[in-house]
């Protein structure tokens, strides 16, 4: 009992401090300092990558290349490639982007394109466009 006790306090704890975190950051970020430039049309993209092992290392390559190009880019805000730690077959990209026109114009670009290719038959995706809610 004392177990289960302890550990629902932890948690209580844990989502307690996610949402004083939150909730300061929301204030600090809608201040009228001017500091707050988010205009609503933000989208995130999360893009889940699993590897076929035989390609594992062309594609940390091909990885690399398109995180540098893509951080260059005027309508990214930010792009990160993650590795699971449970399974290292898996990548997760995490990519904010200004508007969908930013999307639109990543997608055209040459970098994006050759990356594209070098994925072709070598890896499963499972994309998912967000909108931040609150």
């Amino acid at each position: 009992m004392k177990k289960v006790v302890k550990n629902g306090l932890m948690l209580c704890a844990f989502f307690g401090t996610i949402l004083l975190f939150n909730s300061c950051k929301s204030e600090n970020s809608t201040a009228g300092n001017g500091a707050n430039t988010a205009t609503g049309e933000e989208l995130t993209i999360v893009a889940h990558v699993t590897v076929l092992p035989e390609f594992k290392a062309e594609l940390i390559t091909a990885f690399q290349s398109i995180v540098e190009e893509t951080r260059k880019e005027a309508g990214n805000i930010s792009y990160g490639l993650y590795e699971n730690t449970s399974d290292p077959l898996k990548f997760t990209f995490v990519e904010v982007w200004k508007s969908q026109t930013a999307i639109d114009a990543h997608n055209a670009s040459a970098h994006f394109q050759e990356f594209a290719k070098k994925l072709g038959g070598k890896a499963d995706l499972d994309v998912s466009i967000l909108k931040q809610k609150f």
